[in-house]
């Protein structure tokens, strides 16, 4: 028996262009078949640029009264820029970091205001780096960012300084040229697989941009969008101090 559909096709014809049009469906819309990735990473990229903001706002605020920005600093650049440390510690890792932000680090009373307002524990955590922190937990298992060091005024606002940790730093530049442009990109970390394991990275600029990228887009020509610079020097060629980058548990020197 001939089975036709009441277009007119039979059975076979009629799955055939079924089959057909799901796979110019996959082509045409493939951001379909990541959508479940791409949510994830927009929910990301916004608490990352939530503290950026609230960094951003209290640095404001600190700067006006004199003091140091809270964003991290070794020993050099202080020496450098011949900053007062003003009592904020040098940090080795991300996690201390911000428990000293969150004023966990002091065995905060309830009711402590954080360094920088709008500042909590959910902004460290989602995307499977569970579970969120509460005053005085946070762990590296529950952070989920790599913060740059050393950040300056004078360097370029594509340079990253919110990153997910699993992103390998080493594989981050410190200074890039034409040639590293075209060659390199951004691997992933081997310990840390959340969030997003190996399939794409989310990281909030200098300037406060976010970046989201799937594996293929993490060329450094993408990453740095083609620009050329080198974070050891001052525009008028002085010696600075390095770049560096705090995981959730060590400090690392970015490779190029």
């Amino acid at each position: 028996m001939r089975w036709t559909s009441s277009s007119g096709l039979t059975l076979v014809e009629l799955l055939v262009v079924v089959l057909v049009l799901g796979i110019l469906s996959t082509a045409l819309f493939p951001a379909a078949r990541n959508s479940p990735l791409m949510e994830s990473m927009a929910v990301v990229g916004a608490r990352g640029k939530d503290i950026y903001v609230a960094l951003a706002a209290a640095n404001a605020e600190r700067q006006a009264l004199g003091m140091q920005s809270l964003w991290p600093q070794d020993a050099a650049a202080r020496a450098f820029t011949d900053a007062q440390a003003s009592g904020l510690p040098i940090f080795t890792n991300s996690t201390d970091y911000f428990a000293w932000l969150l004023g966990t680090r002091d065995g905060a009373l309830p009711g402590w205001n954080p360094q920088a307002r709008e500042l909590d524990y959910r902004k460290l955590a989602g995307a499977g780096v569970m579970p969120c922190a509460t005053n005085g937990s946070l762990s590296a298992s529950n952070n989920l960012w790599t913060v740059a060091v050393n950040v300056r005024d004078d360097m370029e606002d594509i340079i990253p300084i919110l990153i997910t940790r699993n992103i390998d730093v080493s594989s981050l530049a410190a200074r890039t040229t034409e040639r590293s442009l075209k060659a390199k990109s951004l691997r992933f970390d081997s310990v840390w697989k959340t969030p997003f394991g190996r399939k794409g990275v989310v990281l909030i600029r200098k300037g406060g941009a976010i970046f989201k990228a799937r594996t293929k887009y993490m060329t450094w020509s993408v990453v740095y969008q083609n620009q050329t610079f080198d974070t050891a020097r001052t525009p008028d060629g002085r010696a600075a101090p390095l770049l560096k980058y705090l995981t959730p548990t060590r400090e690392v020197i970015p490779g190029g």
